[in-house]
C-alpha cells in the first residue's frame, strides 16, 4: 500500500536523532511508520509502528517533582500500553535542576533489534497536541494485534485500507482517518483565527501587537523593542506578561519588567525604563543586552 502522511509538524530536536539540540525537525505520522526528517523532509529516522514500545508528552515539572530514585533510574511507571515504564534518556537529567520552565517533551521508546532506544523533542504550545497523541497511541496499539476482515476473516494489516481478500473498506484505518480528520479542523480553524487576528492587528507583526499591548506602548516603539529582541536572536516569541509586583524598580526608578514567554523558557526578563526605553534584556542571570550593546545571542 502506498505511503500516506496522516500528521507532519516541525518542533525542535532534544536528543536520539544524532543532529544538535534544539535543530529543527519534522514528526510525520504515516500508515506505516513514526518519522523523523529534518527540514527538508530527508528521512533521518523512521520507526515501524510495531517497534514503538511507548510514547508520551511529559514535562519538566513533572520530571523535577517525582520521586527522586524513579526518576534517577531514567524509568516513569506505566505510562501507555501498561506495560515497562516509559524511559526517558538524557531526561532524567533534569532531576538535578531546580527551576521550572514549564517544557514539554514528546517521549518516544522503540527497539532495534530488541535494544531499547529513545528519541525526545520539544512539545510545547501545542506542537504536539492531544488529537495527534490520540491517533499515535492508537496507531500503535492497533499495529500490534492480529487484525481480521469482519467479512472474509482474512488477516490484514493496521495500514491496509481495503481487505485484500473481499474488498472490504476497513474500520481500523477509517478510525484513524476520524482522528487526523479532527486535527486538521483543529489546525484549519486555528488559521483562521490567527488571520482574523492578523487583520485586527492592522498588519503588524505579532510580536509587535503582544509588545504594544503589554507595554502600552504604541506600535512604532514596539516596533524598536521587537527590533532589540531580534538582535538577539528573539525574533519569534509565544507572548508577554508584566510582573510589576517583583520586577519594576529593580533596574533603577520608574523601571519596569516584562517576563517575555518563549518555546524554551517563561523567564526571558525584559527591562524598559520610565520612558520605555530598553535598559536590558536577562536570562538565567546573564545580560543579552543591556544599554545599546548586543552582549549575547540566545541560538
Amino acid at each position: 500500500m502506498k505511503e500516506k502522511i496522516f500528521y507532519s509538524k516541525e518542533v525542535k530536536h532534544y536528543e536520539g536523532l544524532g543532529i544538535r539540540e534544539g535543530a529543527s525537525c519534522i514528526v510525520r505520522l504515516t500508515n506505516y511508520e513514526l518519522q523523523f526528517c529534518d527540514i527538508k523532509k530527508r528521512p533521518i529516522l523512521k520507526i515501524n509502528l510495531k517497534d514503538i514500545s511507548n510514547v508520551a508528552i511529559i514535562s519538566d515539572k513533572e520530571l523535577i517533582e517525582k520521586d527522586k530514585s524513579v526518576i534517577g533510574r531514567g524509568i516513569v511507571g506505566n505510562v501507555l500500553f501498561g506495560g515497562a515504564g516509559l524511559i526517558l534518556g538524557g531526561l532524567s537529567g533534569l532531576q538535578k535542576k531546580q527551576i521550572i520552565q514549564n517544557i514539554d517533551y514528546l517521549v518516544v521508546n522503540y527497539k532495534v533489534n530488541g535494544e531499547e532506544k529513545v528519541v525526545n523533542v520539544y512539545a510545547n504550545e501545542g506542537v504536539i497536541d492531544n488529537t495527534f497523541m490520540k491517533a499515535l497511541n492508537y496507531a500503535v496499539d492497533i499495529s500490534k494485534q492480529e487484525l481480521k476482515c469482519p467479512k472474509c476473516g482474512a488477516v490484514y494489516n493496521f495500514n491496509d485500507y481495503k481487505c485484500k481478500n473481499c474488498g472490504t473498506v476497513l474500520k481500523d484505518t477509517k478510525k484513524l482517518k476520524v482522528f487526523v480528520g479532527i486535527l486538521v479542523g483543529v489546525i484549519l480553524f486555528f488559521v483562521l483565527i490567527v488571520g482574523i487576528a492578523l487583520s485586527v492587528g492592522g498588519g503588524n507583526p505579532r510580536e509587535v501587537n503582544v509588545i504594544s499591548r503589554v507595554t502600552n506602548v504604541d506600535v512604532d516603539k514596539a516596533a524598536e523593542i521587537k527590533n532589540i529582541l531580534e538582535d538577539i536572536g528573539l525574533a519569534e516569541f509565544d507572548d508577554m506578561v508584566a510582573d510589576s509586583e517583583i520586577l519594576d524598580g529593580i533596574e533603577g526608578e520608574g523601571s519596569k519588567g516584562y517576563r517575555i514567554r518563549t518555546d524554551f523558557s517563561d523567564n526571558v526578563i525584559l527591562y524598559l525604563d520610565s520612558n520605555n526605553n530598553v535598559i536590558c534584556v536577562r536570562f538565567a542571570d546573564e545580560d543579552y543586552y543591556r544599554n545599546g550593546n548586543v552582549l549575547k545571542k540566545f541560538e
